[in-house]
């Protein structure tokens, strides 16, 4: 993990009013991924309460699981449910994670391009610090391709999880046969 120290975002103060719409736009986009990342998590709980309040309640006076054998038809969808919400939640975690390494390599890149107005032209400093922006170019376009490849499978992961929920919600409920 690389550590942001002063020397790696290369020491110059930047103007906020140059990256303050950036960090909004990062914000809103991260606020998303919570979103994302909070819906399926309660998914999974709406699992657990699903098999501890109504799977395994005795509901009838012999002491049986009335609602057992009907959650055990829905187990496959169940399953596909809890792993597509885990899959949903973990690219959820991973965008904001790729996505803050997004600003990081805006700002870099931004520090460096300031950099190049006090260095003389083709000067060792001047080919040094555009080596720099291209390399953080690369990696900014790599992240945010991610970032959004990212946001498109755990929003896709979030709508298959909850559609298993539902199902196996119904298939156990109402006893639905498959």
């Amino acid at each position: 993990m690389r550590t942001l120290t002063e020397k790696y975002l290369g020491g110059l103060a930047l103007a906020e009013d140059i990256y303050k719409v950036d960090l909004a736009v990062l914000d809103r986009y991260q606020s998303f991924s919570s979103e994302l990342l909070r819906l399926s998590l309660l998914g999974i709980a709406g699992y657990g309460f699903l098999i501890t309040n109504i799977v395994f309640k005795v509901t009838t006076g012999a002491g049986q699981l009335a609602f057992f054998a009907p959650f055990l038809q829905a187990r496959f969808v169940l399953a596909g449910g809890a792993i597509t919400l885990g899959v949903s939640a973990t690219t959820a975690l991973a965008h904001r994670y790729f996505s803050t390494d997004c600003i990081t390599h805006y700002v870099r890149r931004l520090r460096q391009v300031q950099s190049l107005k006090d260095l003389p032209d083709q000067s060792e400093e001047w080919k040094k610090a555009m080596g720099i922006i291209e390399q953080e170019q690369i990696s900014l376009k790599k992240d945010l391709n991610r970032c959004r490849w990212l946001l498109l499978f755990s929003s896709l992961f979030l709508v298959l999880g909850a559609c298993c929920v539902a199902v196996t919600f119904a298939a156990t409920l109402f006893r639905l046969q498959h």
